[in-house]
C-alpha cells in the first residue's frame, strides 16, 4: 500500500463510523496533529479529539491528493452536521514513516468554526 492508499484509508474512515477504528488503526502511538486551534501530541489525545469531531463531521470528499517521499498532500471537502458550517474546504499534510502516519497538519478557515465552539461552551 503507497502512502497516498494509507491517507485515503484514513480520511475515509471519517465516511464509515464502522471503519473509524482501521483508520485510527493507521497512527502513531506518537502522532502528531495540528489545525489552527489545536495542537496534539499523541494518538489518544487525537482519539478523544475523533470522538467529538466524528459527532459532528458527516463526510470527507478527497478532491486532490500527491504524494511525494514522506508526504501526502490533500485537499478536501469535509461536511458537517451544523447550521452554517454543512461543507468545509480544507488541506491536510501528512507525514508518513514505514506506512504509519506520524503527524499531520490541517489547514481550513476556523472563523465560523470558533464561533460555534465559544457558543458551545458558553451552554
Amino acid at each position: 500500500m503507497t502512502n497516498q492508499d494509507i491517507v485515503i484509508k484514513f480520511l475515509n474512515g471519517f465516511n464509515n463510523p464502522t471503519q473509524i477504528k482501521a483508520s485510527l488503526d493507521l497512527l502513531a502511538e506518537d502522532y502528531k496533529f495540528k489545525n489552527p486551534m489545536i495542537q496534539l501530541n499523541s494518538k489518544t489525545e487525537f482519539i478523544a479529539l475523533a470522538k467529538e469531531i466524528g459527532a459532528v463531521v458527516t463526510g470527507i470528499n478527497i478532491t486532490n491528493i500527491i504524494e511525494n517521499s514522506d508526504w501526502v498532500a490533500t485537499f478536501y471537502i469535509f461536511k458537517s452536521s451544523i447550521p452554517g458550517l454543512e461543507s468545509n474546504l480544507a488541506s491536510e499534510w501528512f507525514r508518513l514513516e514505514n506506512g504509519i502516519i506520524k503527524e499531520s497538519h490541517l489547514i481550513y478557515d476556523t472563523s465560523e468554526w470558533r464561533k460555534f465552539y465559544k457558543q458551545m461552551k458558553s451552554k
